[in-house]
């Protein structure tokens, strides 16, 4: 079965998508880290342990990269990780944490909801240059979420008022709990992974060069 061609669309028609998509998710990592600065005890130092604060302040940083540099098809590996940790962190807090948390405030709703879904978007409008993704990908996507279990064990469950999540603190958990909480938690990541990779290897794509390429010999 052979997926069907994917449709060309106009190179400044994406432009504007990514850059109106782009610059949303950095606007609305901002507003969340100052608006949790300015209105909680704690501040936003404490919540930099946590995986949520640190996949959107990585979103943030990438997206402006490309939008400063106009290269909106760039590094589509590292955008589609990227994708996806954003998908997993506001899945958690939606399915499992929400009610642990201070609920649905505005910056909860803007780096678990908001910048998922205005990623997704920019995924599946902006598609990867063709051969930008391998089927190898997502268990590779998985080294940072190994990284900051290795630190949430090693660390983060010894400092501070509290674990950064009960699911990944042995005490709260067991033994048994942990390794079956992070279990689900690799299967998922590499479900929504390939999701995301097939999502990002069909459908509309940029005709020609990546957006914002600049062509050699012209100013």
């Amino acid at each position: 079965m052979h997926l069907p061609a994917p449709r060309k669309v106009p190179v400044a028609v994406v432009a504007v998508v990514a850059v109106v998509l782009r610059g949303a998710v950095v606007a609305c990592v901002l507003a969340a880290l100052v608006v949790v600065e300015l209105t909680s005890r704690s501040g936003v130092a404490w919540r930099l342990t946590t995986f949520t604060y640190q996949v959107n302040l990585l979103a943030a940083a990438f997206y402006l990269w490309t939008l400063l540099g106009r290269r909106y098809d760039a590094r589509p590996a590292v955008r589609g990780a990227v994708v996806v940790y954003l998908l997993v962190a506001g899945l958690v807090w939606v399915l499992f944490l929400s009610g642990r948390s201070t609920g649905f405030t505005p910056a909860n709703v803007l780096l678990h909801i908001v910048v998922p879904v205005l990623a997704l978007a920019d995924w599946v409008l902006v598609r990867p240059a063709r051969g930008g993704l391998r089927w190898w990908h997502p268990p590779v996507w998985l080294l940072f979420p190994a990284a900051y279990l290795g630190l949430a064990l090693a660390v983060l469950n010894g400092a501070g008022r509290r674990a950064p999540y009960y699911f990944l603190d042995p005490d709260a958990v067991g033994a048994g709990g942990l390794a079956w909480n992070v279990l689900r938690l690799a299967a998922g990541f590499l479900v929504l992974g390939y999701l995301v990779l097939l999502a990002g290897r069909t459908g509309a794509r940029v005709p020609g060069r990546a957006v914002g390429e600049v062509v050699p010999g012209r100013a």
